[in-house]
């Protein structure tokens, strides 16, 4: 039986998306001052150095490199893949901030394409989400927990939540670090935190105070060997999350009850 073309199973291939992207980023694509420029070569002329994030880096090329991009190779990892499109949603941020090169850049139409039709197709289908915070654009792999987490929070608390996630296993002080700093956030409101679940907040509170997100680990712990510490943390951080988002759930519990 024929299938649709539109319940077609489109398998998205990232190696084959990234060959597509730079094929096309890598051509005459765009024209400034009535002068055609590769998307890097423009870049890097006009954009690169006002990127405030862009650390010592002194050209684009140097920085693709650095998030693992060789523009002369076509191979590369899924990490290496994201953060080429993290850099190039950073990028076209920047552009629109700087009102006189989003008025003088005119895209081809296979670069209009591939930048704002192709790559949210590309993230959702990997299972990532591109997250706007403040002057930033950034990337990480989707989780349903954030789905109503994050609409009434300011960016600190909403970068905090995200980034733990992105952390890889060896980033032990990182997560004690957001630990902390997602603690004292939900430790403001102590009270509302504990009528939503007092067993739950004193569980956080436990492993902060013991578990050395707070000062020394206890010495009932020290024996624990770092993936369990890890795995203390990580519970933790799901707690955390699980008590925002509880707030949300009465929030919209009210709601409904007050409608009806």
């Amino acid at each position: 039986m024929r299938i649709s073309i539109f319940n077609l199973n489109n398998k998205t291939s990232y190696k084959d998306e990234y060959i597509k992207i730079k094929k096309v980023l890598n051509s005459k694509c765009l024209s400034f001052k009535s002068k055609k420029y590769t998307y890097f070569e423009f870049v890097n002329e006009y954009l690169f150095n006002n990127w405030k994030y862009r650390n010592t880096y002194l050209d684009l090329y140097e920085y693709l490199e650095f998030i693992g991009i060789k523009i002369t190779s076509n191979k590369i990892s899924l990490d290496s893949f994201i953060n080429f499109i993290e850099l190039i949603l950073n990028i076209q941020l920047l552009q629109e901030s700087i009102k006189y090169y989003n008025d003088n850049v005119v895209f081809s139409t296979k670069a209009s394409s591939v930048l704002f039709h192709n790559i949210p197709i590309i993230l959702d289908k990997l299972g990532y989400q591109a997250y706007d915070i403040d002057d930033r654009v950034i990337i990480y792999k989707k989780d349903i927990i954030y789905t109503d987490l994050l609409d009434d929070l300011t960016d600190d608390i909403k970068e905090l939540l995200l980034s733990y996630n992105n952390i890889n296993n060896n980033g032990i002080k990182t997560k004690r670090i957001i630990i902390n700093k997602l603690y004292n956030f939900i430790a403001k409101e102590q009270e509302k935190y504990k009528s939503i679940n007092s067993s739950i907040y004193n569980t956080i509170k436990l492993v902060v105070n013991k578990m050395g997100i707070i000062g020394e680990i206890d010495n009932k712990y020290k024996n624990l060997t770092n993936y369990k510490i890890r795995k203390y943390y990580d519970n933790c951080f799901r707690l955390i999350c699980y008590l925002i988002n509880s707030e949300n759930i009465i929030k919209i519990k009210d709601e409904i009850k007050n409608s009806a």
